[in-house]
C-alpha cells in the first residue's frame, strides 16, 4: 500500500528542531522553528504537519529534493495533487514528514517548500516559505578547543564485537563526552564499561575512571533494586591527525588499564557498514 502525506494549502503548520528541544519561536504565517535558537552545531530537521483539510499529497515514494543557494534553502516535494479536499476523521492521527537539513553554518536562513506534481513541474504557489537564524555554537567555547563532532560508533576492525559507542555534546561549553564501551571479559562473557572523560587538548582527552555498573535481579523488568557503579580502572581517547585519504574526524586509539592491570592501546576506527 502506498503511503502518502497530504497538507492544506493555507491550513498548515512548518517545524525545524533539533535534538529533543520543545520550545516553539512563532514566525509570520503561523509557522515555528525548533528549536527557539538554532546553533551551528544542531542537526535541523524540517517536520511538515497536515491541517485537517487537504488539496496537495506528499507521496513518501517519490523523491525530494534539497538544494541550497547563498542562503536559502529550497525543499521540492514529489506528489499529486487531489481533485476536490480531502478531510480526516475527527481524532485521526495526523502523519508527519521530516526532512533532514543537517547542520548549518552560523547565519540567516530562508527555507522554502515546494510541491512538485506527479504529472512534472513544480507548483507555483510554495507550500511555505519561513526566515529562521542559526547561532555560532562555538561563540562561548573556552579552551581546548574541540574543532570536530566525534559523535558515532567506534570499533576496533580486528576484534568484532568491540566497540565504542561515543556521545559528543558539541553545544555545550566544555563539549561534554560518553563513551559506553561493550566487549569480553577475560571468561568470554559481554560486559560494558562507561567513561566520561575531560579534554586535555583539541584532539585527546583526560583519563577517567572506567565505570562497570550492576543491579542484582528481581522478579520484575527492570527489577526494582538501584543500580550501582563502581571504578575499574582508567580510559582515555585519542583521535587521528587526519590527512585526506584519513580525516581527523574517522580515526584514533583508546588507551586504557584495569585496577592492577597493564596499559593497552587499541587503534579505532569510525564503523562503516
Amino acid at each position: 500500500m502506498r503511503k502518502f502525506l497530504s497538507i492544506a494549502p493555507l491550513a498548515f503548520m512548518v517545524f525545524l528542531h533539533a535534538g529533543v528541544t520543545h520550545a516553539q519561536l512563532m514566525l509570520p504565517n503561523g509557522h515555528y522553528i525548533y528549536p527557539t535558537t538554532p546553533t551551528s552545531a544542531d542537526n535541523l530537521r524540517l517536520t511538515l504537519v497536515r491541517g485537517p483539510c487537504h488539496s496537495r499529497f506528499f507521496d513518501y515514494q517519490m523523491p525530494y529534493r534539497v538544494a541550497m543557494t547563498q542562503n536559502n534553502i529550497v525543499v521540492t516535494m514529489g506528489g499529486r495533487n487531489l481533485t476536490s479536499g480531502f478531510c480526516d476523521l475527527p481524532g485521526a492521527a495526523v502523519p508527519a514528514e521530516e526532512i533532514d537539513l543537517g547542520r548549518l553554518p552560523a547565519g540567516s536562513y530562508t527555507v522554502t517548500v515546494n510541491f512538485s506534481p506527479a504529472d512534472g513541474g513544480v507548483d507555483p504557489s510554495p507550500v511555505v516559505s519561513s526566515p529562521f537564524t542559526v547561532a555560532d555554537a562555538r561563540a562561548g567555547k573556552a579552551a581546548p578547543y574541540v574543532w570536530l563532532d566525534y559523535s558515532g560508533h567506534w570499533w576496533d576492525s580486528n576484534d568484532p564485537g568491540w566497540g565504542l559507542f561515543i556521545w559528543h555534546d558539541a553545544k555545550s561549553s566544555k563539549d561534554s563526552l560518553l563513551a559506553a564501551w561493550f566487549t569480553y571479559t577475560p571468561d568470554g562473557k559481554p560486559m560494558w564499561y562507561t567513561f566520561q572523560p575531560e579534554w586535555e587538548y583539541g584532539m585527546g582527552t583526560k583519563s577517567a575512571p572506567l565505570l562497570q555498573a550492576s543491579r542484582l535481579p528481581g522478579a520484575t523488568s527492570p527489577p526494582p533494586t538501584p543500580t550501582s557503579s563502581i571504578a575499574v580502572g582508567s580510559a582515555k581517547l585519542t583521535f587521528g591527525k587526519g590527512s585526506t585519504e584519513s580525516p581527523r574526524d574517522s580515526t584514533g586509539t583508546i588507551t586504557y588499564s584495569f585496577n592492577g592491570g597493564p596499559t593497552i592501546t587499541r587503534n579505532i576506527q569510525r564503523f562503516a557498514p
